[in-house]
């Protein structure tokens, strides 16, 4: 089945809104405000002056609502960033050094020693990074950076207190979760949990872990965290009160 996605943005007092049209197989239309873009789901089929008149509609439904709503443009406001900027984490501080290239819409991120090197495609007139474009590059770099050290860490917690089988441990750039487990033993963790405070890292850590016994969230599995983690119920509250500020 078709369908296709492009990539324009709402303008709001200063703040790029990412909005991700996308054209699918359906008949009706449909636009919402995730936690990194707008969305415009349109039917792919569609003459194309629809789709034209649905975007306008779209983007004037999306300035009401930030209007009506301020606070949810926060999330977008694009946060600044300058060499010599220390991004601390769990494991270890970050030196950022930010540099440009030739390309037109791809960048690099690499770590050497402490710094973190990132190369920015050159800017046109008018345009502008997203946040979440350079967070994804100094995401990419410090995890690849820190994978081994994490890697080791989760199988340390998991011969202490688990002792079951991992095929795989990897750090991805999550949104919406702090982990997700496997029955395969295939874990997946946010990047965003190596800039928090060790004790919290680690709870997330022994929460995936617990998984691999009890892959739910019921009574027995909350024994397993607690016996990996006494002060469980302390470090989710943590989460839930600042896991937003979490971020690159």
């Amino acid at each position: 089945m078709r369908s296709r996605q492009t990539r324009t943005s709402v303008r709001w007092q200063g703040i790029h809104l990412p909005l991700l049209i996308i054209e699918e197989p359906r008949i009706d239309t449909r636009v919402s405000l995730g936690k990194t873009s707008a969305y415009l789901r349109i039917p792919y089929t569609a003459p194309r002056e629809f789709k034209q008149e649905k975007l306008i509609w779209a983007k004037k439904w999306l300035l009401e609502t930030l209007t009506d709503k301020p606070e949810l443009a926060q999330r977008f406001k694009n946060k600044e960033y300058r060499t010599g900027q220390v991004i601390k984490t769990a494991f270890k501080s970050f030196i950022l050094h930010l540099s440009t290239n030739n390309a037109k819409s791809t960048g690099t991120a690499r770590v050497e020693d402490n710094n973190l090197i990132l190369s920015l495609p050159k800017l046109e007139n008018n345009d502008y990074y997203t946040r979440d474009f350079v967070n994804t590059l100094i995401s990419k770099g410090i995890s690849a950076d820190l994978l081994p050290a994490f890697t080791e860490r989760v199988h340390d917690y998991n011969r202490i207190h688990f002792k079951e089988r991992i095929n795989s441990i990897r750090l991805k750039y999550i949104h919406s979760r702090w982990g997700s487990c496997a029955n395969t033993g295939n874990i997946n963790f946010s990047t965003k949990i190596l800039l928090a405070p060790t004790n919290i890292m680690d709870h997330i850590i022994i929460h995936e872990l617990a998984h691999l016994k009890e892959m739910n969230h019921g009574p027995r599995f909350w024994k397993w965290v607690e016996k990996g983690d006494p002060d469980y119920q302390k470090h989710e509250a943590w989460l839930k009160k600042f896991g937003d500020k979490l971020d690159f």
